[in-house]
Formats: C-alpha cells, sequence, structure tokens
C-alpha cells in the first residue's frame, strides 16, 4: 500500500490533511502573525505550540533589542547549546541578573524544557526517591528517568489502586 494512501485513511487529527497537499502528507495551516492567537485552518485559535505562546515576541520593546542584538553578534552566533558552541558574557550577565532577581547567590541558564527538566530530575531526586510516570509523560521525564541509573520509577498504565500499592513496597525494600 502506498505511504500516502496509508496516512490518509488513519484516523487520526493529521491523516485528512493528506488530500490538501496533492497527495503529500502536510500539516494543517496556521495564519497569521506568531502569537498566542492565530487562524488555524481559518479558525481563530489559542496557540500553545509555538515558543511566543505570551505575546512577547511581538513587544516593541523586544523586538529593539532583538534587532540591536542582530546587529551586534549577528544572527548565528552564539547559537545552540552553550556546551557545543560556547558561552558568552551574555549567557553570564543574564545568570547574574536571574540569581538576583530571585534572591539567590547562583543561577543556571539551560538552552530549553527539556534540557531543563532532565537536570531538575537530577538535581531533585536522589537513590530513595521514586519517579511516577506514564505513557503521557513528555520524553525529557523518561530521558532524564533513564540517564539516572540510580533512579526508582515506577511506569503507570491501567494499574490499579492494589497494583500501585504493591509496586510502592517493593520499590520502598529496593
Amino acid at each position: 500500500m502506498d505511504l500516502f494512501d496509508k496516512l490518509e485513511g488513519r484516523p487520526s487529527p493529521l491523516g485528512p490533511f493528506t488530500s490538501e497537499g496533492y497527495g503529500y502528507y502536510t500539516f494543517p495551516k496556521l495564519e497569521g502573525p506568531l502569537g498566542p492567537e492565530m487562524k488555524f485552518n481559518g479558525k481563530d485559535m489559542v496557540v500553545w505550540s509555538i515558543n511566543d505562546y505570551l505575546g512577547i515576541g511581538s513587544n516593541p520593546e523586544i523586538k529593539k533589542v532583538d534587532v540591536e542584538a542582530t546587529e551586534k553578534y549577528t544572527l548565528s552566533a552564539p547559537m545552540g547549546a552553550r556546551l557545543m558552541t560556547g558561552n558568552s558574557d551574555e549567557h553570564e550577565k543574564l545568570e547574574e541578573e536571574l540569581a538576583e532577581f530571585v534572591h539567590k547567590e547562583k543561577a543556571q541558564l539551560l538552552n530549553y524544557g527539556y534540557q531543563g527538566i532532565m537536570s531538575a530530575i537530577h538535581a531533585l531526586v536522589d537513590r530513595n526517591d521514586i519517579l511516577i510516570y506514564d505513557e503521557l509523560s513528555h520524553a525529557c521525564i523518561v530521558d532524564g528517568k533513564q540517564l539516572a541509573i540510580w533512579l526508582k520509577s515506577l511506569y503507570l498504565s491501567t494499574m490499579t489502586l492494589k497494583a500501585l500499592k504493591s509496586s510502592f513496597s517493593v520499590l520502598k525494600r529496593k
């Protein structure tokens, strides 16, 4: 069977959109300026899937600072993970400002939520704790659990309360 025919017939939210792309797999169309509210297939919707769901990116002051930073540093440096592309004075200055804002001695700036959650698992959970997760847990939680080889974890699926209590008992004994 043709892959695109298979996708079009699949009962999923994206299946019906294959026919709109001349037989190619396409995605639903977002229209308008990026922001917390956009048109999604012609309907006004709240959008949580972009990096500007708070609407900060369209703020005139933020746009001005963004243009100034682009003129000073270009669009390509530093880019990506600090571990790979390096640290900058701006990274350190922001960490100092964040630490001052929360009244702490230091702050650690992480590039993205995925890295933040994995790091939080390592910082907050130790071998005496149990991490409970299920099939709807984001990959960063599952990966954080897997990287913490000492961490006890419990995967919930369709577990009954009795089975859950039994699992807790077994994990506490380890």
